[in-house]
């Protein structure tokens, strides 16, 4: 029994992890749905929960102007290199440029074509990245889940093309 987790604990502590995120209730309902298959957190297994506020804390503290020293000493003046101010800021903000929720709606639009549930591509992300998710992939490894249901015909397809595989 002192393995057991304080489920109440890690809800209040995911909780706060949404909030400074800036996810409203809608938002992490949508990632729960998406990721889980379940509405609440409440209605998530202890692994599950756990695994939910691992995500939320790995993910980066969304950037405002009072939280970036670059660009607030570029507004006051402070900093005098202005090459180094530019590719500070454009490095900084490169990986901010990649919107992974497009590429997560472009896999859902992918698997409602193949008819699959959202269990088979759980169980796909399983087999494939030991990830239960798409919110847990890295970029590279979304990307590569994409052009794989891209990549598949729907069976239509297979039996416009193949007239005996009906049979």
């Amino acid at each position: 029994m002192n393995d057991s987790v304080d489920l109440s604990k890690v809800i209040v502590k995911t909780n706060a992890e949404m909030e400074r995120l800036g996810w409203t209730l809608e938002r992490g309902r949508e990632h729960l749905i998406q990721t889980y298959g379940k509405r609440g957190l409440t209605l998530l297994s202890e692994d599950e929960l756990l695994d939910f506020l691992r995500y939320l804390e790995y993910l980066p503290t969304p950037e405002s102007k009072l939280d970036n020293p670059i660009k607030n000493s570029i507004t006051s003046g402070k900093t005098t290199n202005k090459t180094t101010k530019t590719s500070k800021i454009k490095s900084k903000e490169k990986p901010e440029t990649v919107d992974l929720s497009e590429i997560i709606a472009k896999t859902d639009i992918e698997m409602e074509r193949l008819g699959w549930t959202p269990q088979q591509g759980r169980e796909h992300l399983i087999q494939t990245y030991g990830k239960r998710g798409r919110t847990l992939l890295t970029e590279e490894e979304l990307l590569g889940f994409l052009q794989y249901l891209e990549s598949l015909p729907t069976e239509t397809e297979i039996l416009e093309t193949d007239p005996f595989a009906g049979f």
